[in-house]
Order: structure tokens, then C-alpha cells, then sequence
């Protein structure tokens, strides 16, 4: 079961690539993957302007323009960027905080080969046991923007993906999972320093008996 979802895991992965590889050469393809874990949501998003919008976006990002994105130029677009999404988890909302980013240089936009890469992420109290739905969206330069957005399978057994939702264009993604409860604390690793214990002193008093 577990080799199942992994390779559901890689397959979701994969596709993401193959489709920013295709993409047309006047939109911004922004790729998202959303991942739940029991106190967490993480976001990775990957965004790949069209050769033809690449001097467009090129120049949201590089602010003196002087043909070069500087760190804090890389720094202010990616914070710009993670302005643009929402996370909602049971009709609260969580802001998401940037993590980490890379960003392409304008040759590689201008080829349709420059990839900006982003990982932002909430953190909150560890979901209760029941049902939950989760609420993203991207609203990212709309005016050029196309969208595509997954969810991982959870690493933690105890979640559950239900259901997914998107809108036609993909701004927004519902998914709704399943938290079951945790498992009790005393299974065999909880019980076996008693059991060594009960073990150890029967041999004690086996011994004792022999030389008794």
C-alpha cells in the first residue's frame, strides 16, 4: 500500500515538469503542490513565465532596472508572490510565510526555460481527529496567469485525502481530508520495558529457587 502511494507521489511530481514544458509561450504557468501534514501546510509553487511574457514579468521583479534581479529584488518578488495566495482550514484562515525561493536569470525567461521556485508554508495547532477541508488559492498575475495545482499524498498515515475540488481556471483548490484518531500509546513498544521487566525478574527468582 505504501509503495501504491509513493508512486502516486512521484507520478503527481513528474507531471508537473512535463506540463510546464508545454505550456504556451504567452502565459505564466504557476505549478503548485500542496502537502498536509498534522501541523503544517506546505506549499511549493513553480513558476514558469512563456517566452512571450517573460520581459512582462521580468520587469515586476527587477525594480531599477538595470537588466540584473538583485537579492533583495529576488527576495521582495517572492514575498509579492506568497502575498498573492490564501490558506484557509475550516473556514479560518492561515497566513503563509515564506520558506525558501530561487529564481531564474531574464536569458533563461526569455527562452521559456526560467523557472521561479518557492516554498511557503502555515503552521497551526495539530488538526483534531474528523473531517477538515482545506482552501487554497492563487491569485498571482491574473492577467497572464494559468494555474495548476495537486495535492501530495500525506506522509503522516493518519491523514487522509477524501476529495478535491478546483475552479475552472484553478485559482482555487479545495481538498477535504480525514484526521483519524491517534493511536494508543500502549501497543508493544509502550509494553515491552514492562515485559523485559516481568521476564528478568522471573529469572531472578528462578535462580534464587536453585540455590534455595
Amino acid at each position: 500500500m505504501r509503495r501504491r502511494a509513493w508512486l502516486v507521489v512521484l507520478l503527481v511530481c513528474a507531471a508537473i515538469p512535463r506540463v510546464a514544458d508545454a505550456h504556451r509561450s504567452d502565459e505564466y504557468l504557476q505549478a503548485t503542490r500542496i502537502s498536509i501534514e498534522s501541523d503544517r501546510i506546505a506549499a511549493e509553487i513553480i513558476l514558469t513565465p512563456g517566452a512571450a511574457v517573460a520581459d512582462n514579468v521580468f520587469a515586476g521583479i527587477d525594480q531599477d532596472r538595470n537588466g540584473e534581479i538583485s537579492a533583495p529584488e529576488a527576495a521582495a518578488y517572492a514575498e509579492y508572490v506568497v502575498k498573492s495566495l490564501s490558506l484557509d482550514i475550516d473556514g479560518h484562515l492561515h497566513p503563509l510565510i515564506l520558506d525558501t525561493y530561487s529564481m531564474a536569470s531574464l536569458a533563461d525567461m526569455r527562452h521559456g526555460e526560467g523557472i521561479i521556485r518557492l516554498r511557503a508554508s502555515a503552521k497551526m495547532p495539530s488538526a483534531p481527529a474528523g473531517r477538515h477541508r482545506l482552501t487554497f488559492a492563487n491569485t498571482h498575475r491574473s492577467d497572464i496567469g494559468v494555474y495548476l495545482i495537486n495535492a501530495l499524498i500525506p506522509e503522516d498515515e493518519r491523514i487522509r485525502i477524501t476529495g478535491q475540488s478546483r475552479d475552472l481556471l484553478q485559482h482555487e483548490f479545495k481538498i477535504d481530508y480525514v484526521v483519524s484518531e491517534r493511536e494508543s500509546g500502549f501497543g508493544l513498544a509502550a509494553a515491552l520495558p514492562s515485559i523485559l521487566g516481568l521476564v528478568l525478574a522471573a529469572g531472578f527468582y528462578a535462580i534464587a529457587r536453585r540455590f534455595n
